[in-house]
């Protein structure tokens, strides 16, 4: 499962957007499920556009491709998602776990947390262990935002500090490590998570 979870998680997403439907929200502010569809199917299909989210002169390419999707049928878009083009790098030995298994995991959470009514995934022991790897890949420009050091704790995983003693205070936050990865990406007010 280690090098199969960005593949399940892929396949997961769009089981879950398709039954949020289309114009669901998200946790990813002003974006509803076809909003996040789109954008996964740019990072992966055409990363010129993409970096147009971190590149200003890029953002008209951008705004573009993502308008040429706008007219696309949501299970047509879906369809992209779930299958990958073979020249994306994600499709290289062992770059799909490192490219995609957090993008995944997050953003198929984003969907399933933004629902009124949702619950905890049950994850295995082996899908939890890759989380965690995830996690502590995670925490660490987390931690450089930080006032003092982060320790960051999943029963049964381990614990991870990163940073140094500076003015602020340490902080621990303790949780799965799915919980731990959502609070450490921008979702602090959905994961549950006991930070101290």
């Amino acid at each position: 499962m280690r090098d199969n979870l960005a593949r399940a998680e892929r396949l997961r997403l769009v089981d879950s957007a398709r039954r949020a439907g289309e114009d669901a929200p998200t946790l990813c502010e002003g974006w509803n499920v076809r909003d996040l569809a789109t954008h996964l199917i740019i990072r992966e299909r055409h990363p010129s556009a993409a970096l147009g989210n971190f590149v200003s002169k890029l953002e008209p390419r951008r705004d573009s491709t993502v308008a040429d999707y706008a007219q696309m049928p949501f299970a047509q878009l879906l369809g992209l998602v779930a299958a990958p083009p073979k020249w994306t790098p994600g499709a290289l030995p062992g770059i799909e776990p490192v490219m995609n298994t957090m993008e995944f995991v997050v953003h198929h959470e984003d969907i399933r947390r933004a629902a009124i009514e949702w619950i905890p995934r049950r994850l295995s022991q082996a899908e939890n262990s890759t989380i965690w790897a995830q996690t502590k890949v995670a925490l660490l420009p987390f931690a450089a935002k930080a006032k003092g050091p982060v320790t960051i704790t999943a029963p049964g995983f381990g614990s991870r500090t990163v940073g140094k003693k500076r003015s602020g205070e340490a902080a621990t936050i303790t949780g799965a490590p799915l919980e731990l990865l959502l609070y450490l990406m921008g979702r602090e007010d959905h994961a549950l998570v006991d930070v101290r």
